[in-house]
């Protein structure tokens, strides 16, 4: 499935079910392990009675490295360590390219800025610079079988998302939901320039066809063997995404990300996947596209 994995390490209990997850998942992949060393801060007295001494940020770089080391060995012995200073986002994005990973793996870490929204910085921002795929892992309680939401808007270009779905659920041994949203915008079209049961039966048939094309995008060995549901709603996406993951007792949503540079560009192209990366309970794999 994946050859080569970056989990990334901060010490956090999620960060370590992170790591356990990814290693059981995908046994035959070579892991190398990321920690982002902070910068400590020590008082002008504590720095001049270490003067000559110690040097504090030496220090905390052996210990993180032992600290990793440990945790490598109990959970998989020949891992790779990459410590980096810096941001942490900057060093990943090092560190992913100096290691030709195919596939990036952190732990959300939920911080609640509203009572309705969850917000995990480091984890958008990292979608958002890295070109790769990136899984943000959310633990969920396992309800029976692994689900898998792939999310796809069937623009052309999105092909990949279909087929990075089709592969985890190949993989992962679960189920895929494949799903699309009709706009608003198309459904207040129709019933602009149509009556109401032109505009009913146009959008029955437009359901339709949409079910089809999501499912083509899954490829074709996969679709011989898997349990695939097509479902296809109307209204806004990130608000049915977020419904379908609830109603379907989703471990996974697997979707496209588009890398924007500027993020006013981001903002006016709304940036559902950043929307569903913040809300979503589960983990979420973006692909690019």
């Amino acid at each position: 499935m994946f050859d080569h994995i970056l989990v990334t390490i901060d010490f956090s209990d999620a960060s370590v079910r992170a790591l356990r997850w990814t290693a059981s998942s995908f046994p035959n992949a070579k892991l190398t392990l990321f920690h982002a060393l902070q910068k400590v801060e020590a008082s002008s007295d504590v720095r001049q009675s270490l003067s000559g001494k110690v040097d504090p940020e030496e220090t905390a770089e052996l210990d993180a490295q032992d600290n990793i080391e440990v945790l490598a060995h109990s959970i998989i012995p020949d891992a790779d360590v990459i410590l980096r200073d810096g941001p942490p986002v900057e060093g990943l994005e090092q560190a992913a390219r100096s290691s030709d990973a195919d596939l990036v793996v952190l732990a959300a870490h939920e911080q609640r800025i509203w009572p309705w929204e969850r917000y995990d910085a480091t984890a958008e921002e990292t979608c958002d610079r890295v070109d790769l795929p990136i899984l943000i892992f959310r633990p969920t309680e396992p309800t029976g079988e692994f689900t898998i939401l792939t999310p796809l808007d069937l623009r052309d270009g999105s092909e990949p998302v279909g087929q990075m779905a089709g592969r985890m659920a190949s993989h992962l041994n679960a189920r895929l939901v494949v799903f699309h949203v009709l706009p608003k915008t198309f459904q207040g079209f129709l019933r602009a320039a149509s009556s109401a049961y032109q505009t009913e039966e146009t959008l029955r048939k437009a359901e339709s066809s949409a079910r089809e094309e999501a499912l083509a995008r899954i490829p074709a060995e996969c679709r011989a063997h898997l349990d695939i549901q097509a479902r296809v709603a109307r209204g806004q996406p990130v608000s049915q995404i977020l419904a379908t993951v609830e109603s379907e007792n989703v471990d996974l949503i697997v979707m496209g990300k588009t890398h924007l540079k500027k993020r006013t560009e981001r903002a006016l192209m709304g940036h559902v996947t950043g929307k569903a990366l913040r809300n979503a309970p589960c983990s979420v794999l973006t692909v690019p596209i």
